[in-house]
């Protein structure tokens, strides 16, 4: 295995600094992980969203990842979602926050998954329907057609396990973890280069310029807050994001 490549040990140098735990998110997670015994957690980053009292392994192969968890953080192993370095039934949880769009083959971390998991395996994921997130429909169409194609059809799921339940994950107006819908009520901070360098996609697109520009363009002339006057209201958005649980 070639850990030496990996995409957040290039784009992931500062990424503790604008992706934290949001304390709605985290509590939605840690609902869904209640009487676990030991937990593994593909795709750790810098521990965000780990519960701290208990049994639990990080799984990460990005080394500028693995440093920037903090000191007394849960151990971590270097590995990734295809080959788990456990033996089978390991843990009672498995989870995963907004990571599987980054595998290179999902239906074998799942399988992997399956093996080392006894009880309950849970992801945060975003679905790819409709454009709902006026971020992407607006500004970058790009971004969209290139999350739609790397994160996973929640078929994916039902193909591969036999008890799944799909729940709505709404993203609160003051969410603290800077992924790509985070600041929806706060269309400034997109401009903000530190905040782009927090999202994975905004390393992808060809053009950035373009979109930026329009945006900076209508939130100066006020166009984007006449259009979007209803949405400064909401506390809470769902533009797609899920939390997928499989009990075995």
């Amino acid at each position: 295995m070639n850990f030496n490549k990996e995409l957040y040990d290039e784009i992931g140098l500062n990424y503790s600094i604008g992706r934290k735990s949001d304390a709605y998110i985290a509590a939605q997670i840690n609902s869904e992980l209640q009487g676990s015994d030991s937990i593994l957690n593909i795709g750790a980053g810098s521990g965000s969203y780990e519960p701290k009292s208990v049994n639990l392994t990080a799984v990460e192969p990005s080394n500028a990842m693995i440093r920037q968890r903090i000191p007394g953080s849960h151990p971590v192993c270097k590995a990734k979602a295809e080959y788990l370095p456990f033996a089978d039934k390991s843990f009672s949880h498995t989870m995963t926050i907004l990571s599987m769009h980054h595998w290179s083959d999902r239906k074998q971390a799942l399988t992997e998954i399956s093996r080392v998991t006894e009880k309950r395996f849970i992801a945060v994921s975003w679905d790819p329907g409709d454009n709902l997130f006026w971020l992407t429909r607006d500004y970058f169409p790009e971004i969209y057609e290139i999350d739609r194609q790397i994160f996973p059809q929640i078929d994916e799921f039902y193909e591969s396990f036999e008890k799944v339940t799909v729940k709505t994950l709404p993203i609160p107006a003051d969410c603290r973890d800077g992924f790509m819908a985070a600041y929806w009520r706060k269309p400034h901070a997109y401009l903000d280069k530190q905040v782009r360098e927090g999202i994975s996609t905004f390393h992808k697109i060809s053009n950035i310029d373009d979109g930026l520009y329009k945006l900076e363009k209508d939130l100066k002339s006020g166009i984007w807050q006449q259009k979007y006057a209803d949405l400064l209201k909401l506390k809470f958005i769902d533009v797609g994001y899920k939390i997928i649980v499989v009990d075995f």
